[in-house]
């Protein structure tokens, strides 16, 4: 029973190993034999796929390879927000192209197929290519698709990469006489359990700041600069000073350039979040909350989703925005165990929404209650009757 239990767990984890690396390799563009078929009951070892690509990519043929981190096959049924297909373009392109649902370590296939010297490696950043494609310097051009946004979804960032396929698909076919495209990733996004999870830590942008006298929580912190959004989450020193005082406190965080003043104040048992102040280079503003954020001493704030400072000057307007926010000060220099929140000022009062709606409810049924049982008191019943052999009853109005 001992070496059976622990025989299974072995055989999962090998079978889990040898599944590890299976991913899709999309093929389309000026290939040799389009009526090749594959086998989606089975996987394609490295070597059948390097006699694959032996096959449909000529020698004299300009080769670009997209590459995902992630991939699975599951990826190419998602829909859009529209309820669109994430890859419109590679769906156009289905009755000249080759599709491999599951390949064995694709890109070592590719790499041993592309000439060391005739290959270029370039990256798909936020800011565009990393480097510009030169004509003629190669054969082999390996694309890595690093652009991921925090605000994407999945399928908002494959219906991106799709529309980039297309775009550059498009300009090197201009450029070249022939091209053949190949979409395929480092590893898949769905088989593997590992594999999600550190895509999903990867996604968050959840910044907790446990800085000197400062405890800060947001998911993101922007600033905003005119049309221009910059996402502050680089950040490189800190500092703080406390004046005792005058019971203030003014954190500074320097994000590259982009330098943040948090100030401080404390004022009859409470603290208030007073000002930002942004400075860059020339550029100094002070901007002001459009809510007003305090809470008691030793309470933490967490009352609005998204708090914004901001200010219009002559030319252009600035803005920080604190999305998801809990901040505390602490107004004296505090280790970083000692940073921990209090209890939460969520700015809503005892009476809320649902008590008010709720306590009307029962106003009502006991205003019916009170009303029907009083009408029932109220009912008179006979007291006299009338006997047929005796004198008539006289009533007076009175009673």
């Amino acid at each position: 029973m001992a070496f059976g239990r622990l025989v299974f767990p072995l055989l999962v984890f090998c079978a889990v190993q040898s599944h590890a690396f299976y991913v899709p390799v999309f093929l389309w563009g000026d290939l040799a034999k389009t009526s090749l078929k594959s086998n989606p009951l089975t996987g394609v070892t490295e070597k059948e796929f390097v006699d694959t690509l032996k096959d449909e990519v000529k020698d004299d043929i300009f080769t670009v390879v997209f590459i995902e981190e992630t991939l699975s096959v599951e990826d190419f049924s998602l829909k859009t927000s529209d309820g669109d297909t994430a890859f419109p373009y590679l769906r156009a392109n289905l009755g000249e192209s080759l599709y491999l649902p599951s390949v064995w370590k694709a890109l070592d296939a590719l790499n041993k197929f592309a000439d060391s010297d005739k290959k270029d490696h370039v990256k798909l950043t936020e800011n565009g290519l990393s480097a510009e494609i030169r004509p003629g310097s190669s054969k082999f051009l390996f694309i890595h698709l690093k652009d991921a946004n925090e605000k994407d979804t999945r399928a908002e960032l494959l219906r991106r990469h799709n529309d980039f396929m297309e775009d550059m698909f498009t300009k090197l076919h201009n450029r070249y006489d022939q091209v053949v495209a190949v979409y395929t990733a480092h590893q898949p996004s769905w088989t593997i359990p590992e594999t999600v999870r550190v895509r999903r830590q990867a996604s968050s942008g959840n910044k907790d700041y446990k800085l000197n006298g400062l405890r800060l929580y947001v998911a993101e912190l922007l600033l905003m600069e005119g049309n221009k959004t910059t996402w502050l989450d680089n950040l490189e020193n800190h500092s703080t000073e406390f004046n005792e005082t005058l019971m203030t406190m003014s954190t500074t965080m320097n994000f590259g350039g982009d330098n943040l003043q948090l100030n401080f104040v404390m004022n009859g048992g409470y603290w208030k979040f007073d000002t930002v102040v942004y400075t860059r280079t020339s550029v100094t503003e002070t901007l002001y909350p459009e809510i007003e954020v305090y809470a008691i001493d030793g309470f933490s704030y967490r009352c609005a989703q998204n708090v914004t400072f901001s200010r219009v000057n002559e030319t252009v307007p600035y803005s920080v925005t604190f999305r998801d926010m809990k901040v505390q000060p602490f107004f004296k220099p505090t280790n970083e165990s000692d940073l921990v929140f209090g209890d939460s000022f969520n700015c809503v009062g005892f009476f809320s929404v649902p008590i008010w709606s709720g306590l009307m409810v029962v106003f009502v049924l006991l205003a019916i209650t009170f009303y029907g049982i009083m009408m029932m008191l109220d009912i008179r019943t006979m007291d006299r009757f009338d006997d047929p052999k005796g004198k008539t009853i006289t009533i007076n109005a009175a009673e």
